[in-house]
């Protein structure tokens, strides 16, 4: 029978027992998008805030990205936005006050992108900007 010296068992262990974790324990696995009705972030575009903590500003957020929405489905997508699976997301972006800078994300499905993408979100995004700029230079 062959020896392994002490020191080398620990670590043989470690590899070993690293080999053995089910897939489902490894964390989520991102896949790429598929099917008819996928959806894929067309475009993202970071907007700067204020510096400072403002929970009026803040809260009048999904007002403007409403309004913002509902213009460039008016203007672009028809009747039905959820045709082409338009809608957008929002993530705080800012590194010591979160909504110093945000991110938002133009989604539709990936089907439509190429033809209603940069239209539509091109339209979404310059409503938003010009009503974010408003907001954020009436609070400076």
């Amino acid at each position: 029978m062959m020896k392994f010296p002490a020191r080398l068992l620990l670590p043989l262990a470690v590899a070993l027992a690293g080999c053995a974790v089910p897939e489902a324990a490894r964390g989520p696995q991102v896949q790429a998008p598929s099917g008819p009705g996928a959806a894929i972030t067309f475009e993202k575009r970071t907007f700067k805030l204020v510096r400072i903590p403002d929970p009026e500003l803040e809260a009048a957020l999904e007002g403007l990205l409403t309004a913002s929405y509902e213009e460039a489905v008016k203007n672009h997508a028809g009747d039905n936005p959820m045709d082409i699976g338009f809608t957008y997301s929002l993530a705080p972006k800012g590194a010591v006050y979160p909504f110093s800078e945000i991110e938002v994300s133009c989604i539709l499905q990936e089907k439509y992108a190429r033809r209603k993408g940069p239209e539509l979100c091109g339209y979404f995004f310059t409503q938003l900007d010009g009503k974010i700029r408003k907001a954020v230079a009436g609070r400076q």
